[in-house]
C-alpha cells in the first residue's frame, strides 16, 4: 500500500484521478460531504470507512479524505459481517502484513479478530483501527462503491514487511478490580457490585468531580479502564456512556473475570509516549527506503489532550525526515498484533506503522 495523499473533498480526488484504475483505500473524515454515488465515477475499485478525523502530517481534519492506492501485488478483502470471515487461503497465505479497518462500535470485534488470527500465517503483522462517528451511534461506516455497511471490515494484504509500535502513556489510579459480570462491550459488575457505582465512587473520591445525567463522557474521557494481560501488558478500554440498565458501555469487548485497573491521564506522558514510539519504529525500520508512517490514533485520546493534541502530532513528526509523510486517522479503537499469540483491540492508544 502506497503512502496516503490528502484531499479536501471527494470531488478533488475524482478530478485528480480521472483515468486511474488502481485499487484505492479511502479514509473519509466524518463531516466530509460524502455521497456514495460519487464513488461510481472512479474507474477502479474503491473501499474504505468513515472516521472522526483524518491525519496528514501535523494536521488533523474533520472534513477531507486520505487516499492510499494499492500496489499490483497487494489486495483487499471486504467483510460484510464481522461474524463471518472467509479464510481464503489465496488471500491470506502468501502475505505477512495486513491493515484492518472495521466498525469500531460493533459488539463482534473480538470474535472477528480471533478469526483473523486463525486465518493469517504465523508471525503475520497487523495494524488498523475502528471506523465510526463522534455521535457514537452505530451508523453504517464501512463502504465499497456499491454500499455502506455497519458491523463490517476491510482487510488489506501486502507482501511488504510491516513494523509497528504502540503508544499509551496512561497511568495507574486505583485497582485491581475483578470483572464479575460483562457481556461483549458492556461492563455490568466489578467485585460483584454495579460497575458504574464502583467507577463513580473511585473517580469522585480522587477528583472531587460529580457525575450527573449528562456529563459521563466529559469525565470518563480522562479515566479509562486498563485490562491487565497475562504478560503484564495493559490494554486500555474506553468507557463512552451508561446504558438504560446503568451499565458501562465500552469501545471493545471486556471478558468476564478480567482483572482491571482504573487509569488516569497526564498530557505530557501521552505526548512523550507517541514520540518515543515513532523514534523506536524508525530505528527498527532504518534499512527501509520508505520512512512514511501510518497512524491510527484514538479519538478519545485526542479529546483528552484537547489543545495539547497538535503537540502529539508535532512530536511524532519531529522524528521523521522532512520529505516523509505521517498519514492516517483518529479512530474508535486501535488494532495491533504485538506478539505471535494474539491480535489486540486497544482504546486511547496510538498505533504507528511502516511498510518496508
Amino acid at each position: 500500500m502506497k503512502k496516503g495523499k490528502f484531499y479536501f473533498c471527494l470531488k478533488d480526488f475524482l478530478e485528480d484521478n480521472k483515468n486511474n484504475t488502481q485499487k484505492a483505500f479511502v479514509l473519509v473524515a466524518e463531516y466530509t460531504n460524502f455521497d456514495l454515488e460519487d464513488l461510481k465515477n472512479y474507474n477502479g475499485e474503491i473501499f474504505g470507512g468513515i472516521v472522526p478525523f483524518v491525519v496528514f502530517n501535523e494536521n488533523f481534519y474533520n472534513k477531507g479524505i486520505i487516499v492510499c492506492f494499492l500496489e499490483e501485488n497487494s489486495d483487499f478483502l471486504f467483510v460484510e459481517d464481522l461474524n463471518h470471515l472467509d479464510r481464503n487461503p489465496i488471500f491470506f497465505d502468501s502475505r505477512k502484513s495486513f491493515m484492518v479497518l472495521l466498525d469500531g462500535l460493533s459488539p463482534n470485534i473480538t470474535n472477528f479478530l480471533e478469526n483473523l488470527f486463525e486465518a493469517v500465517c504465523e508471525n503475520a503483522q497487523i495494524i488498523g483501527g475502528g471506523a465510526g462517528k463522534m455521535t457514537f451511534e452505530n451508523d453504517p461506516v464501512i463502504f465499497t462503491k456499491d454500499k455502506i455497511y455497519n458491523n463490517a471490515a476491510v482487510v488489506i494484504a501486502t507482501p511488504k514487511k510491516l513494523n509497528s509500535k504502540i503508544a499509551s502513556g496512561w497511568e495507574y489510579l486505583e485497582g485491581p478490580f475483578l470483572t464479575t459480570s460483562s457481556e461483549k462491550n458492556i461492563l455490568k459488575t466489578l467485585n460483584f457490585n454495579n460497575a458504574f457505582d464502583v467507577y463513580k465512587n473511585v473517580i469522585e473520591k480522587h477528583t472531587g468531580m460529580t457525575f450527573s445525567d449528562d456529563n459521563f463522557f466529559d469525565i470518563a474521557k480522562s479515566y479509562p479502564f486498563g485490562i491487565v494481560k497475562f504478560n503484564n501488558e495493559t490494554i486500555v478500554r474506553d468507557p463512552i456512556y451508561i446504558d438504560e440498565n446503568n451499565h458501562i458501555v465500552l469501545v471493545g469487548d471486556i471478558f468476564q473475570n478480567s482483572t482491571i485497573n482504573i487509569l488516569k491521564g497526564n498530557p505530557a506522558s501521552l505526548v512523550e509516549s507517541t514520540g518515543l514510539a515513532v523514534k523506536e519504529l524508525l530505528k527498527e525500520s532504518d534499512s527501509c527506503k520508505n520512512q512514511d508512517v501510518m497512524i491510527f490514533d484514538c479519538i478519545s485520546r485526542s479529546i483528552f489532550l484537547g489543545d495539547n493534541f497538535p503537540s502529539e502530532l508535532e512530536e511524532m513528526k519531529s522524528f521523521m525526515t522532512a520529505d516523509s509523510t505521517l498519514f492516517g486517522a483518529l479512530t474508535l479503537g486501535e488494532i495491533c498484533s504485538d506478539t505471535d499469540k494474539y491480535i489486540s483491540f486497544y482504546n486511547k492508544s496510538c498505533i504507528v506503522g511502516v511498510l518496508c
